[in-house]
């Protein structure tokens, strides 16, 4: 099967990861390949395997003012379709709402079956009025939905339950993962013990309640220090609060790293304290690396991959005092660590990358169908 991947970016965020973990996994199959994205290749952080084809379209450019977004789209609708007409696609695979809308649009009145796929909860994260309009307005128009939650699945009442599915993301860690020497990051201490989180620098992600959590039990565990990985906006307003909170010695931001694996590996234990998700990588790849974790309870995603007390706990979301009695309550407890840790890696075989792959070609196969029996 010829099988043609759609994303914005190959930047480093959770939905652009499970793209290059999608083609890979294609690949693996004796799929054939290509990963179509908006920005130029300068802009990658993650690189795909070898065998897969790309195609950079270099139509990211921002807008200035509606009759220019409007051009601007309507080229890229352009775009988009001829370099999918060029990779001869048996399935197209789009991912992330302004691109499943321009490659739905894009593909209309051709012969190409088109699945789109939503990676956060809609209800807590918004593109504008307009893209909301015309996601529902043009989403119809695809072969399937796929979200990579329940939660996120819920959104989309206004769809018929035929046209939507839930595949989770895979876990897996990289071949590659660990070949280079990893560099402990400056300010990390190799004596001490380490709480680890990882993702963008974002309200989303919920840092500033992890800070003030760990405030709470950090005087009481000297010998403990958090390590946050990630980049993004709200760098500054984090290192605000870290010197507020007087954890400048107890915190360490080391920013993006392409390859956590060594670094979790080393960690006791991992926390994140996210306000919503869709269905959060960072999580499972901690899981992988035998990490117990804890979670907020936020809407889509932890709750459907964290198992509570049996691999990981949950806490309220966006409850502060929770999450330091926690974190406090793993510190000081290593055996219950231990028990956690036992079960944790367990995500990478029920969210194995052969398994979800699978999912995914059987849901191409039946699009495909579906489409040729609409032509017929």
């Amino acid at each position: 099967m010829r099988i043609t991947l759609v994303t914005p970016s190959l930047y480093s965020g959770g939905a652009e990861r499970v793209v290059v973990s999608l083609a890979e996994g294609f690949q693996l199959q004796g799929h054939q390949t290509t990963v179509i994205t908006g920005s130029e290749p300068s802009h990658d952080f993650y690189q795909l395997p070898p065998g897969v084809d790309r195609t950079a379209l270099g139509i990211m450019k921002n807008s200035h003012g509606s009759i220019d977004a409007i051009k601007n789209n309507l080229k890229r609708i352009s775009l988009i379709r001829k370099a999918i007409q060029l990779s001869c696609p048996d399935i197209v695979i789009s991912h992330l709402t302004e691109f499943n809308i321009l490659t739905t649009l894009a593909l209309l009145n051709t012969n190409h079956p088109v699945i789109i796929a939503e990676h956060c909860d809609p209800n807590l994260i918004s593109y504008g009025r307009l893209w909301e309009i015309l996601r529902r307005i043009v989403y119809p128009f695809a072969g399937r939905l796929v979200s990579v939650s329940q939660g996120v699945e819920d959104y989309f009442t206004w769809l018929p339950q035929a046209k939507k599915i839930v595949i989770y993301n895979p876990f897996f860690i990289p071949h590659n993962s660990g070949v280079e020497v990893v560099e402990i990051p400056a300010g990390v201490n190799p004596e001490q013990q380490w709480i680890m989180s990882m993702g963008r620098l974002t309200q989303q992600k919920g840092f500033d309640l992890l800070l003030e959590a760990f405030a709470q039990v950090a005087p009481q565990h000297p010998d403990w220090q958090l390590v946050i990985l990630g980049e993004g906006e709200l760098r500054s307003d984090l290192e605000q609060l870290i010197t507020k909170l007087n954890l400048q010695e107890r915190v360490v931001l080391p920013g993006r790293v392409k390859d956590p694996f060594p670094l979790l590996r080393r960690a006791q234990l991992f926390v994140m304290s996210s306000r919503f998700e869709g269905f959060p990588l960072a999580h499972g790849e901690a899981m992988l690396c035998g990490l117990p974790v804890i979670a907020t309870d936020c809407p889509s995603g932890p709750r459907e991959l964290i198992r509570d007390g049996v691999d990981g706990i949950l806490v309220p979301n966006q409850d502060r005092s929770a999450l330091a009695r926690a974190i406090e309550r793993l510190i000081s407890n290593p055996e219950e660590r231990q028990r956690l840790a036992m079960s944790a890696p367990e995500v990478g075989i029920r969210f194995s990358l052969n398994k979800i792959i699978q999912r995914w070609i059987e849901l191409s196969e039946r699009v495909i169908q579906e489409k040729q029996a609409k032509k017929n």
